[in-house]
């Protein structure tokens, strides 16, 4: 039972280290909304137990030996990850142009709005090609939590209980580091915090793509 425990706090610090899913909910819940940040944290969730359900049945396996495979989901990640630096950089210099404008229309109002919740609609699928697309993540569920499970036991049912504990520590842990950014959330309501945050998590986002993209296996 020891080793469980083991299990949930490395996983822990694995989880809390700022990687693309950190920095994505970052970005979306104080950008967009806390219900962003959340629907990006379910994404994140998702991917997961797509990639435990996918390590359980043999699937994740095959494709890390796939080094054609595994190189185009590491690619792909990057250019995806360089792709949402770019788009957040570009809405910083958006939003410069509308803060130098002094008087805003209603339908300009209403139209902002609408794009807010464009961007709430798509904070899932962001969250969820954020994981699939990381062969970090695909890599865990081969190598590291292979080492939790006794070779003595049921391996198939060992494999559930430690891919549920992750997936349940990811959840709970986003869940809380959400509820502490609505403490500060309303300071990042301000255009001039806001412009800064975007090009400051698009650069972010860019490092990681090219770090993932050029990283070696």
């Amino acid at each position: 039972m020891s080793h469980y425990y083991m299990f949930i706090f490395v996983s822990l610090i694995i989880i809390m280290t700022p990687g693309p899913d950190f920095i994505l909910i970052t970005k979306n819940a104080l950008t967009i909304n806390r219900y962003a940040g959340r629907m990006t944290s379910y994404g994140v969730v998702t991917g997961h137990i797509i990639y435990a359900t996918a390590s359980i049945l043999g699937f994740t396996a095959i494709i890390a030996k796939s080094i054609v495979l595994f190189e185009v989901i590491k690619y792909t990640g990057g250019v995806y990850l360089l792709y949402l630096g770019i788009k957040a950089i570009l809405s910083s210099i958006k939003n410069k142009e509308k803060e130098n404008t002094e008087i805003k229309s209603n339908l300009e109002a209403e139209l902002q709005v609408a794009q807010k919740n464009s961007k709430t609609k798509t904070s899932y699928f962001q969250g969820l090609a954020s994981t699939l697309l990381n062969p970090k993540a695909i890599m865990f569920y081969i190598s590291f939590l292979p080492q939790f499970i006794d070779l003595k036991g049921n391996i198939i049912l060992q494999s559930m209980i430690l891919a549920g504990l992750f997936i349940i520590t990811v959840l709970l842990w986003f869940t809380l580091y959400l509820y502490i950014l609505t403490y500060i959330s309303s300071w990042f309501k301000k255009p001039s915090v806001e412009r800064i945050f975007d090009r400051f998590s698009g650069i972010a986002l860019i490092y990681l793509g090219i770090k993932l993209a050029l990283g070696k296996n």
